[in-house]
């Protein structure tokens, strides 16, 4: 290359240099040093773009505040979708666009760590302008939410509307970063890993213009539906077909729990022989609806329900015998084929046997006379004793009479009930629980 040609190339660049420096100098006021030296290579390594540049830029420059501008489009701030240029004042803005209220980052910082670091939102009296590319740089309407070396970027608390605006002072050198959101309604459904069936995530409220993955964008599928899923946590990711560079929506992580059914059972024994019980069911740790099933000793089934969602269930008037019951819903269903049955619980909650009257024996009572009753002498006793004998139930027994007398008092075998009226007399007694028997002398 001529040589005059190397000399106009170079005053080219020099003056594309100075007008740097000069819009650094407007942005600073009243920049005391533009250019301490400068200094170029010979014009071969000029000829061959190899231009050297050496400066002493602004080493007393006023600063606006307590921080500086940084230099022409550079940024040290880590990880953003997007780095734009600013054509006012030379800023590099990094723009982070975020998928739904699930897409959280973590920004850092890059050449740290750093002596001090200032993570500042734009508010107050200053409003974000996402649609610019240049920065509000109002040191006053910024305000520190952060002084880690990094900074995590809550998507949930960022309007998908007006989106934020952002800078970080890091050693008194400041750097700028703005934040859209773009959002779905995001709803599913789930069914959890129960009694041993796979578990499965329905996404919902999305229309079928959506695919999903649920293993990082390794593989899309058009079905919102994922079957066959073991416990663990599960993070799906939404985006429009057939869209290049279209916003890929993480929802909030999704668990699959393992739940395994427990059956509580307590009773309420009947008193009186011939009388019945209740069993209450509760179920714990599924959800219903429920089936439930009283069996007898063996095993046979005696008393059951449709599919329900009430619980706990209480089968009533239930009569003497020893109890299981079982309890099956959609899921929990045993495997009959193979002899597993559904679940069931032949005890109660206190490790006892589900048992209906055991020990109840049956009430019974008699009276007896041993003289008659008479007025006149040698023809009999004025006053006779009638016993009365009673067995079974629980002791203590009492007693009252007909005529409208007294009970005889507490006993455990028998008491005398004495009259001097001849006549008809009806026993009633009550045992310890209750129960009632009649009795005539």
């Amino acid at each position: 290359m001529p040589k005059s040609n190397t000399r106009r190339l170079l005053y080219s660049l020099l003056l594309v240099f100075s007008s740097v420096l000069v819009s650094s100098a407007v942005l600073n006021n009243d920049l005391e040093e533009i250019i301490a030296s400068f200094s170029i290579s010979d014009s071969k390594e000029a000829a061959k773009g190899g231009i050297a540049i050496s400066k002493e830029v602004a080493t007393n420059a006023k600063r606006t505040g307590s921080v500086a501008i940084q230099p022409m489009f550079t940024t040290i701030i880590q990880g953003a979708d997007e780095e734009v240029g600013c054509s006012n004042n030379g800023f590099t803005i990094a723009r982070f666009n975020l998928c739904g209220d699930s897409d959280d980052r973590n920004i850092s910082l890059l050449g740290g760590p750093y002596g001090s670091v200032e993570w500042q939102i734009l508010g107050g009296a200053c409003t974000p302008d996402i649609n610019e590319d240049c920065p509000n740089t109002t040191t006053g309407c910024y305000t520190t939410v952060s002084s880690a070396q990094s900074f995590n970027l809550d998507a949930s608390a960022i309007p998908a509307g007006s989106g934020a605006e952002f800078r970080v002072v890091a050693d008194g050198q400041q750097y700028f970063f703005k934040v859209k959101k773009s959002t779905i309604t995001q709803t599913f459904v789930k069914r959890d890993y129960i009694c041993g069936v796979d578990g499965r995530i329905q996404i919902t409220n999305l229309s079928s213009a959506y695919e999903f993955s649920i293993d990082n964008g390794l593989n899309w599928q058009s079905s919102p539906i994922f079957d066959g899923l073991a416990p663990d946590t599960y993070i799906i990711i939404a985006r429009l077909q057939n869209t290049p560079n279209t916003c890929e929506y993480p929802y909030e992580p999704i668990v699959i729990e393992q739940q395994d059914i427990s059956i509580d059972v307590e009773f309420v024994d009947a008193q009186c022989f011939g009388d019945t019980g209740s069993i209450e069911v509760t179920v714990n740790d599924v959800p219903g609806p429920f089936r439930y099933t009283l069996l007898d000793e063996v095993g046979i089934p005696i008393e059951f329900t449709t599919f329900i969602t009430t619980n706990p269930y209480t089968f009533s008037a239930v009569g003497f015998g020893t109890y299981s019951v079982q309890v099956e819903t959609q899921q929990c269903t045993g495997d009959i084929a193979n002899g597993i049955p559904p679940p069931q619980q032949s005890l109660d909650i206190n490790g006892n046997p589900i048992t209906i009257g055991d020990g109840i024996v049956a009430l019974s009572a008699s009276t007896e006379v041993n003289e008659s009753l008479s007025s006149e002498p040698g023809c009999g006793s004025p006053n006779v004793g009638i016993i009365v004998r009673t067995s079974g139930g629980t002791a203590p027994y009492t007693f009252t009479v007909s005529d409208g007398g007294n009970s005889g008092g507490s006993f455990t075998t028998q008491t005398t009930y004495n009259v001097n009226t001849a006549g008809t007399y009806d026993f009633t007694i009550t045992d310890a629980n209750g129960c009632v028997i009649n009795a005539s002398a």
